[in-house]
């Protein structure tokens, strides 16, 4: 009701500036307005940039037209797809923003009439009608809506850290994971995380640095549940001799009695100071620097307890694996976040927490690439084929259906089953557009003046308020109101056309009935889609990096790795393996796949199939190969990536299946050669035996469906 009361005052203001469309005004303010403040800052002005940049090009464009409508049609469905590729990669309200660039052109070039040079002030009009809005929502919802709950988000996030740190104390004890604890419920708990930072970001800089740093804790942690399920996969033989992760099989069982052994360097005192850290963690989040502090002294004595446990098996001259490792790192990234946890708490952080700015490391998130090159292709394509029409036919009416075509292929196109919301936005519409011809059919024509015609308004302003209240109405509520707005133009004195009306509706309404026809066939986009779309790029990682490398022919030959598979030092490419993992698991458990539980197995092997090619590949560069067994073994190795990539290059379901068992054999013969390092051919093994199978099971599986 009071983003109503916002959308009716913009209105009003609008009107009395003498704007040529005000309507537009109120449409502005139904568009920025957000529930929490800080959302609110932020989509207002996404709102006003992209109709800069929108209204920019659309007088760039008629100025360059000069009058054609084949130059208008083309450059306008080019303006289209551009804003829908460059919108499905982004995340945050930047997505609003880009998509409002494309219909805000679209409203200039197609609503426009007269003459090139008459574009200005059509386009100031429109930029002052978006300013009206957005002032408006800004100054009435500000005084209502709350600020943001940081620590509902900041309790979450510890509490799923809480559960990895409790695996990883079972896992310390020698214990089997307990319900809930597995990998996959704990893949479930950061994918939850990660979803709530998607808009968490947004309208504040504090809180853009907290969701930076729980972004590189999720990462962090995902790698420990990955070395977690590595180990509890092993068999006992295995994880005993090579010790892949924790190397704690070392340690003798006795040298707890040694004197000149210190008590806390053991794995015993280091699953303590975890224990200790979970529970702090699970803890309320409070702003004051009381509340910071345990968790800042737990994090210190887990450090503490880790860095002598590592101390401890470098002096028994052990290597430190990579488990204990991304533990170690994990708290540290722990202890970077509680300082903007606190900032973002609105209190005084710790003055001992340690605090490294990251604004160079940029955050290894998934993009949609795919999802965007289809979304141009739909909305150029659809936006050139009625563009062709209008300018072939040259009737307005297709113009003003093209309006809301363009932002329902355009805003829409990101939404998670866009086929599915265009029902509920043509239901939404149907309505608005019934409440547009009652005020233009039994209210409107009463009116005495122009600003009687604005104050009739009010009612049906608010009855679009009250669309929001009712469960079977609320899906569609916002385009309701749009659709009434764009249609309730007051313009004195009124000229009752009862024709003209129902026209303007019926090309209103076909906006959202043309989307539903063209997101059903062309490119069909939903959750299960977009779930196999994100795991098939996921898969096809593993035969383009081996491609890579065989490409890159003898490594020894050349300085360097290419950049393109150069591990970064942050671990670029596993934070993005991972980020997209979280991705999966969120929309598996949204859609309830039924094979959804396989997905941490999944993660597992695609995690660490790259990770033993990349080491294959060291290998490879450091090893001089001065012996002819060395030599074979570096033929192998070749054989062994040439495999893995006519693996990723078959198409069919049969080759795929012969050129998994090729790729398995090659690895396997590579992993019983004498020249391979041990723990690098235990891999190999692991690859051959473990993870190659699950690989293909999992791209088959896609293909299948």
């Amino acid at each position: 009701m009071r983003t109503a009361l916002a959308g009716f005052v913009a209105l009003a203001v609008a009107y009395a500036l003498g704007l040529e469309h005000p309507h537009w005004a109120a449409m502005s303010a139904w568009a920025s307005s957000q529930p929490m403040r800080e959302h609110l800052l932020s989509r207002g002005i996404y709102r006003f940039a992209g109709s800069v940049v929108g209204v920019a090009f659309a007088v760039a464009l008629v100025l360059s037209a000069q009058g054609s409508l084949w130059v208008l049609a083309v450059g306008l469905a080019l303006w289209g797809a551009l804003c829908a590729f460059l919108g499905n990669l982004q995340r945050g309200y930047m997505v609003y923003g880009c998509m409002l660039a494309g219909y805000s052109a679209a409203m200039v070039v197609l609503l426009h009439h007269g003459g090139a040079e008459d574009v200005w002030p059509f386009a100031g009009d429109r930029m002052l009608t978006v300013v009206t809005g957005v002032l408006a929502a800004l100054c009435i919802s500000w005084c209502f809506a709350p600020r943001r709950k940081a620590a509902v988000l900041i309790a979450q996030s510890r509490q799923a850290l809480a559960a990895v740190l409790d695996a990883c104390v079972a896992r310390l004890h020698g214990h089997s994971a307990a319900p809930g604890l597995d990998n996959a419920s704990l893949l479930v708990r950061l994918a939850e995380v990660e979803e709530l930072l998607e808009l968490y970001p947004e309208g504040s800089r504090t809180a853009r640095n907290t969701s930076k740093a729980m972004h590189w804790q999720q990462l962090q942690a995902l790698e420990l549940v990955y070395h977690l399920g590595q180990t509890a996969q092993d068999s006992t033989a295995v994880t005993d001799a090579l010790d892949p992760v924790w190397a704690f099989a070392a340690i003798p069982a006795d040298a707890d009695a040694d004197a000149d052994t210190d008590a806390g360097a053991s794995p015993a005192a280091l699953a303590d100071a975890l224990q200790a850290l979970a529970q702090v963690l699970r803890q309320t989040p409070a702003a004051d620097s009381a509340a910071a502090h345990p968790v800042d002294a737990a994090l210190r004595e887990a450090i503490a307890a880790c860095e002598a446990l590592v101390e401890r098996i470098q002096a028994d001259g052990h290597a430190v694996q990579p488990g204990l490792n991304a533990l170690y790192l994990l708290m540290q990234e722990m202890r970077r976040a509680v300082r903007a946890e606190q900032l973002d708490l609105g209190g005084p952080a710790y003055a001992g927490t340690a605090w490294l700015d990251r604004r160079v490391d940029p955050l290894p998130l998934h993009r949609d690439w795919v999802g965007a090159r289809e979304a141009a292709i739909r909305a150029g394509g659809t936006l050139l084929f009625f563009g062709l029409l209008w300018a072939w036919t040259g009737w307005s009416l297709i113009a003003f259906g093209m309006l809301g075509l363009s932002v329902m292929l355009l805003v829409f196109s990101a939404f998670e089953n866009p086929n599915r919301t265009m029902t509920f936005v043509l239901r939404g519409q149907l309505i608005g557009a019934a409440l547009a011809l009652l005020c233009q059919w039994l209210v409107w024509p009463w009116a005495q003046s122009g600003w009687q015609m604005v104050w009739m308004l009010l009612p049906f302003a608010l009855l679009g308020g009250l669309v929001f209240a009712h469960k079977r109405t609320a899906a569609g509520a916002m385009d309701t109101n749009m659709a009434m707005l764009i249609l309730l133009a007051p313009v004195f004195p009124y000229a009752q056309d009862m024709g003209k009306s129902v026209t303007m509706a019926l090309a209103v309404v076909s906006g959202p009935a043309l989307a539903w026809l063209v997101y059903r066939c062309i490119y069909p986009t939903n959750a299960q889609r977009r779930m196999r779309t994100l795991a098939q790029m996921m898969v096809a990682e593993v035969p383009a990096l081996a491609q890579r490398m065989v490409e890159e022919g003898k490594p020894g030959l050349l300085p360097s790795l290419p950049a393109s598979m150069a591990v970064a030092p942050a671990g670029f490419w596993q934070a993005q393996l991972h980020h997209r993992l979280l991705r999966l698991v969120r929309w598996a458990d949204k859609t309830q796949h039924p094979r959804r539980a396989t997905l941490p197995e999944l993660g597992l092997a695609l995690r660490a199939t790259q990770s033993t090619m990349l080491q294959l590949q060291q290998w490879r560069r450091g090893t001089i190969l001065v012996t002819p067994q060395l030599r074979r073994t570096e033929r192998r190795a070749e054989l062994a990536l040439r495999r893995m990539a006519q693996w990723g290059a078959a198409h069919s379901l049969e080759a795929q299946a012969a050129a998994g068992q090729h790729a398995a054999q090659a690895w396997q013969a590579l992993a019983a050669q004498p020249g391979l390092p041990v723990l690098l051919a235990a891999e190999a093994q692991r690859v051959a035996r473990r993870y190659l199978p699950e690989l293909c099971a999992a791209r088959r599986d896609l293909q299948v469906q």
